[in-house]
C-alpha cells in the first residue's frame, strides 16, 4: 500500500509543476512570453480537464493517507466538515460579502467542474487538501500529534491556519488575474480585499475547531511507515508556493511570486533544522 500511495505522490510531484503548462502551451520552461488573459481553446479546456483530476487524485491521496493514520472515521470526518463549512462559507462570502471582506463571482468559463450555488465544487475539495497538507506539515515542525488526544492546542491550529492563509498570499492574486472569480469592488492587494486574508484564517480554524470536537482518538500504530509516506502531504505543501511563484512571475505578480519564492525557502530551512 505505501509503495502504491508514494508513486501517487511521485505522480502528483511531477505533474502538478509541469504537466499542465505543457499540455497548456506545449512546451515546458520556467518562463514563457503569454499574456495574462486566458482564453478559452482546446487546449485550455484540456489542460484545465487535467487540473481537476490532479485535485481529485490529491484528494484520494489524502484520504487515504488520513485513514492510515487517522483513522477511516476521522479522515471521513474532516472531509466531510471541510466540505460543508468551507462551501458555506464561499456561498456567504460570495453572496453578502462576508467573511473574504467583499462580494464576488466564480466565473463559470475559467472554472472546471460543477457548480453548487454559484461556487465550483473543486472549491472545497482544495480547502480540503490544502488544510490537510497544513496539518502535516505543522505536525513535523510542531512534533504535536493532531486530532488532539486532550485539551485543544491553539498554537498548533492558528499554526496551521496561518500557513494556510499566507498560501493564499500566492494563489489568490494568480487566480484572480486568470480571471477565475471576480471581485465587484477590488482592493490594494492585486484586487484583493485585505480582509479575504483574514477569512482565509477564520475558514481553517472553524474546520479544525469543529472537527477536534467530532474527531476519535487516535490509535492507530503507524512506526512501520517510512518518514517520506508520513509527510508527504507536507512535503507537497512546501512546494506549492514556490510552484505558483512562476505563473506569478509571467504574469507581473511579483510580490506574490516572491512571497512563494520565500515561503518555501523558509519551510525547506525549517524541515531541514527539524530532521
Amino acid at each position: 500500500m505505501e509503495k502504491i500511495l508514494l508513486f501517487i505522490f511521485f505522480i502528483l510531484i511531477v505533474s502538478i509543476p509541469f504537466l499542465y503548462r505543457f499540455v497548456r502551451i506545449g512546451r515546458i520552461g520556467w518562463f514563457v512570453n503569454t499574456t495574462s488573459n486566458l482564453t478559452i481553446d482546446k487546449n485550455y479546456n484540456t489542460a484545465e480537464k487535467l487540473r481537476t483530476i490532479q485535485v481529485l487524485l490529491g484528494a484520494i491521496f489524502f484520504v487515504i493517507h488520513g485513514s492510515l493514520f487517522w483513522g477511516f472515521f476521522n479522515i471521513a470526518t474532516f472531509l466531510i466538515i471541510t466540505v460543508i463549512v468551507s462551501l458555506l462559507f464561499e456561498i456567504i462570502g460570495s453572496k453578502t460579502g462576508y467573511v473574504f471582506g467583499g462580494k464576488y463571482h466564480y466565473n463559470n468559463d475559467n472554472t472546471p467542474g460543477y457548480i453548487i450555488f454559484g461556487i465550483p465544487v473543486l472549491i472545497p475539495i482544495a480547502w480540503f487538501g490544502i488544510i490537510y497538507m497544513c496539518i502535516n506539515f505543522c505536525y513535523y515542525v510542531t512534533n504535536i500529534s493532531f486530532p488532539f488526544e486532550n485539551s485543544i492546542n491553539y498554537f498548533f491550529i492558528i499554526s496551521t491556519a496561518i500557513f494556510v492563509m499566507l498560501l493564499d498570499l500566492v494563489l489568490d492574486p494568480l487566480a484572480v488575474d486568470e480571471k477565475r472569480w471576480n471581485w465587484e469592488s477590488p482592493g490594494i492587494y492585486y484586487g484583493i480585499p485585505i480582509l479575504n486574508f483574514f477569512g482565509w484564517l477564520l475558514v481553517p480554524l472553524s474546520i479544525l475547531f469543529i472537527f477536534q470536537h467530532l474527531s476519535h482518538p487516535v490509535i492507530i500504530m503507524v512506526s512501520s511507515y517510512s518518514i517520506l509516506f508520513k509527510y508527504a502531504p507536507g512535503i507537497l505543501f512546501i512546494f506549492l508556493p514556490i510552484v505558483a511563484s512562476r505563473p506569478c512571475f509571467e504574469r507581473g505578480l511579483v510580490i506574490p511570486g516572491y512571497i512563494g519564492i520565500i515561503t518555501s525557502f523558509i519551510y525547506f530551512v525549517i524541515v531541514i533544522s527539524r530532521y
